[in-house]
């Protein structure tokens, strides 16, 4: 089933919105006379890409005891993560007319397999669906995939803990509603040729942050439990997202495939 994360993180781009302003739609429509991206599409292992300007790139952008970053650092940093960050299989990715997705992933020595839909794993076909609405593509995450992806079955404790903290999250790329348990994951999205491209930009990042940035206790409380250091980082660098997101005249990160 964390094969199926992963591939859900990969169409996505991350972990990873109904907040989509004008947006109200029902799951796998659009409006009249907006194109629509359906039929398969292939994602290699390592599709993702990022593409970031700064406003001044020798100047500070992170400054904590051990990371000291200039907005370069961090650009290298950032594109020498997703360079690396593999999805773990190739995988053929259906978007049908319906709204509806299907994951299939190929393995040269495993052979092919469907990852999603999987009623027996606990996700059935309508545990993810789709919608376009112009230049975005909206991601429904039901009760199944949320708790499915939390591991709610076996760690209880601790998936209420973060669902609790996700209900923070009310605007931007990921918007959690505590009163289904159920998620909205907003993209945009463009379709040259047979290349679909799917991405955040500074935007989108700087509204799930402004959301986010009310739940940095509960993020730090929570990641100190088992990583004391990272906590320690986390304490003082989320100070500093706003003047750093500032200082970039462009942030965008996101995931490629090619139609078939």
């Amino acid at each position: 089933m964390k094969r199926l994360t992963k591939g859900i993180l990969a169409l996505a781009a991350l972990t990873a919105a109904a907040a989509l302003t004008g947006c109200d739609k029902k799951n796998g429509t659009t409006t009249e006379g907006e194109a629509t991206f359906a039929g398969t599409y292939r994602m290699e292992t390592k599709p993702f890409y990022s593409d970031m300007e700064a406003k001044d790139p020798s100047a500070t952008a992170i400054e904590a005891e051990g990371l000291n970053m200039t907005y370069a650092q961090v650009i290298a940093a950032v594109f020498g993560l997703v360079q690396s960050a593999e999805t773990g299989d190739q995988a053929d990715i259906t978007f049908g007319e319906d709204g509806s997705l299907t994951i299939v992933t190929n393995d040269p020595a495993a052979g092919s397999e469907t990852v999603f839909p999987d009623a027996e794993a606990g996700m059935p076909a309508s545990a993810i669906r789709y919608a376009v609405s112009g230049d975005r593509v909206v991601f429904t995450l039901s009760s199944d995939a949320m708790d499915n992806m939390l591991d709610t079955e076996s760690d209880p404790q601790q998936a209420a803990a973060i669902k609790q903290l996700l209900a923070r999250f009310d605007k931007g790329v990921f918007v959690y509603s505590a009163a289904d348990n159920s998620a909205k994951v907003t993209f945009k999205y463009t379709l040259e040729g047979k290349t679909l491209t799917l991405y955040i930009d500074k935007g989108m990042l700087s509204e799930t942050w402004s959301a986010g940035k009310e739940a940095t206790d509960d993020i730090i409380a929570m990641v100190g439990q088992s990583d004391p250091a990272t906590a320690a980082i986390l304490t003082a660098v989320f100070p500093q997202v706003d003047t750093m997101l500032e200082g970039f005249d462009k942030i965008e990160a996101g995931a490629r495939m090619t139609k078939q």
